[in-house]
This record gives C-alpha cells, sequence and structure tokens, in this order.
C-alpha cells in the first residue's frame, strides 16, 4: 500500500485505555470524532498512514478455530456492519484493556478508524486501523496579539510517529486478513503482537527472502568466523547478496553452487539449511520468488568490513564479490609473525 492519495479516513473513534493491573480503566467516547475539517482529517490520515513503510504483512490465526481470535471477529463485524462501528470499536478497546495487565504496559489513546480507498497489489480495499499513542510531547505554541507576542505550552501527542498499530485490510478473510503492524516500543511487543492481536506473519515472497538472507548471515558467522580468516565471511555474504540482487527466483541448488566453491563448504551448507527449516517449521524453502524492496532493506545487516586487532577497519563499498576477490589477499608474514592483507587498485581518491 505504497500510493496513499487516494485513502480516505471515513470514520474514527477514539477512546482512553488505561493499565489493568494498576486499575487504570477505560474511558469510551460516546460519538464518532466530526471528520469535517479537511485538514484534520488529512493530518489523521498522514499520522496512521506513514510508518507502514515495512514488507511484512501478517494475518490472525488461532490454535483450534479463527473465528475464535477476538480481534479478527471484530474487524469482521466492522466491515460487514459499519453502522455500527462505534460499538464495536468499544468492544476492542475493552479487549485491549484486558489484554494490558503488565506493568509495562503504558495507558493512552485507543484510535478506531475505517479507510477506504487502500490499494492492494491490484485491488483498491477498506481497511480498519488500529493504533494506541502512549507518550506525550511538550509543545510551544505562540499568540500574536496588539502587536505582541505571548508564549505557552501544552502536552500532547507528537504526530509524527505512532506508538503501536495496525492495518487490517479487507482482503483474504478467511485466511485471517492480511495485517501490517508497527510497535515502536520493544519492550512489551509481545503484548501487541500476541497478547491484543494474536497474529502471525504471513510466509510470501518478503518471508522467504528475509529468511533465506538471514540463513546467509547465521551461517556466515557460525561457520566462517570460526575460520581464521574474516575474508572468508565477506566472501561469503558479498556473493549471497549479489545472487538475490541479481536473481529473479532463489534456488537452493543453484545458489549453493555459485556463491560457494568448496565442495565440504556446500555439504555443510546444504545441511545447514535443512536444520534451519527443520527448527522454524518452514516448508518450501528451496524454490521461491525473491522480493527485491526486500534484498533492498535487508543489506545494512549484513557485514562487509574486516575489523583487525591494530585498529585498522578493511570496508568494501556495496556488495561486490569481485572487490574481495580480485583485489584483496591474505597472506602470513613469517618474519614478524603477524597476518596482512595485500590490496590492489589503480588509483587513489
Amino acid at each position: 500500500m505504497n500510493d496513499k492519495r487516494q485513502v480516505r479516513l471515513n470514520r474514527l473513534a477514539v477512546h482512553r485505555v488505561g493499565n489493568k493491573a494498576k486499575e487504570e480503566g477505560v474511558i469510551a467516547s460516546k460519538e464518532l470524532v466530526d471528520l469535517r475539517d479537511e485538514q484534520l482529517m488529512d493530518l489523521l490520515t498522514n499520522y496512521f498512514l506513514a510508518p507502514f513503510k515495512q514488507e511484512e504483512f501478517f494475518r490472525f490465526h488461532h490454535t483450534s478455530d479463527l473465528a475464535l481470535n477476538e480481534m479478527f471477529a471484530y474487524a469482521a463485524l466492522m466491515f460487514t456492519e459499519p453502522q455500527k462501528f462505534l460499538e464495536y470499536s468499544v468492544h476492542v478497546l475493552n479487549h485491549l484493556y484486558e489484554q494490558s495487565d503488565h506493568p509495562k504496559v503504558k495507558s493512552g489513546e485507543l484510535y478506531v478508524v475505517h479507510l477506504s480507498g487502500c490499494l492492494m497489489e491490484d485491488d483498491i480495499v477498506d481497511a480498519i486501523g488500529i493504533f494506541k499513542s502512549e507518550n506525550k510531547d511538550t509543545f510551544l505554541t505562540f499568540q500574536e496579539e496588539d502587536d505582541d507576542l505571548s508564549m505557552n505550552y501544552h502536552f500532547g501527542v507528537n504526530i509524527k510517529s505512532v506508538d503501536k498499530g495496525c492495518l487490517i485490510f479487507n482482503t483474504e478473510a478467511e485466511d485471517g486478513f492480511r495485517v501490517k503492524l508497527v510497535d515502536a516500543n520493544s519492550t512489551d511487543a509481545v503484548f501487541w503482537k500476541e497478547d491484543f492481536l494474536h497474529v502471525t506473519e504471513l510466509k510470501d515472497t518478503n518471508f522467504n527472502t528475509k529468511t533465506a538472507l538471514n540463513l546467509c548471515k547465521d551461517f556466515s558467522e557460525e561457520v566462517f568466523a570460526q575460520t581464521d580468516s574474516k575474508k572468508a565471511q565477506v566472501d561469503f555474504i558479498s556473493r549471497s547478496v549479489d545472487y538475490f540482487s541479481k536473481s529473479e527466483t532463489f534456488d537452493l541448488e543453484e545458489f549453493t553452487s555459485s556463491v560457494i566453491d568448496e565442495p565440504e563448504t556446500a555439504e555443510r551448507f546444504k545441511n545447514y539449511t535443512q536444520a534451519f527449516a527443520e527448527e522454524r517449521d518452514i516448508e518450501g524453502f528451496t524454490d521461491f520468488a525473491i522480493n527485491k524492496n526486500t534484498v533492498k532493506n535487508m543489506k545494512r545487516k549484513f557485514r562487509n568490513f574486516i575489523k583487525l586487532d591494530t585498529q585498522i577497519e578493511i570496508k568494501f563499498s556495496g556488495y561486490n564479490p569481485e572487490q574481495s576477490e580480485q583485489y584483496v589477499e591474505r597472506g602470513f608474514d613469517q618474519e614478524r609473525g603477524m597476518h596482512f592483507y595485500k590490496v590492489y587498485f589503480h588509483s587513489e581518491s
């Protein structure tokens, strides 16, 4: 949902939710927010949608019956009976309060919104948004009167960032809808994602691509890091990222043969991959379409430099395998009793 220009904010209910462990209670609004002010509506729409930049999609789930997932049920009702939107938003409020029983959960405002015009691939769908603001900022305000300027301050919500939120898109309802999440507070992330929403990540192209890249990262750290040379680790990472950047699909056999030269290491990688997939209960991990946006976002997680104990770092720009394979050599100086790297270049800049 990258195009936000056609999204329309249709309904908004605002409530206050406290911490149940502290018996703070809730305050439920009796009416929906008046959205006739176009500037207010534009500010709120941007406030709600701006944080959702990640590729991950989730879906509601339940161990026995999806219909028993409370948030799934409330979302389905709000889509099918919009005239009862305020009533169902209060149910969402009470459900959130019941889950807010940990001392670290902060009180705050709960926003339940109905959006239309959301682009999902080639379809235009409605969405239910659920957001929570927990942190307050101090704002300076100025008033000009009789050629003089006065200053005051107010406490309020900074609309540049959402503390917690989710967007529930009205598509694939039979499979738990498609859901996006945002949570700026990592200390109680389990509370929002698992206790309140009870969602699991959708195993799509983003999931497969991200998981495969994390597999490469873990393998490089657990296998290549055990060798004497960090260069082998950088070589493997550079080749891996290069493969994902240039290929449209991932094929395990093709990837292994093109990235790893040594037969023994290749066999270890295949065994590592199998154990990795079984441990995480992942199926269909040997062949899938590569999500290019995920590759772009994941690159910064990979180490592309060699840090030496002599306070020197060798950093490679980007993930070009030729840089480390053709222009950097590793050796050992018998006279000094030290390892060394030899770097080739045409000119300095």
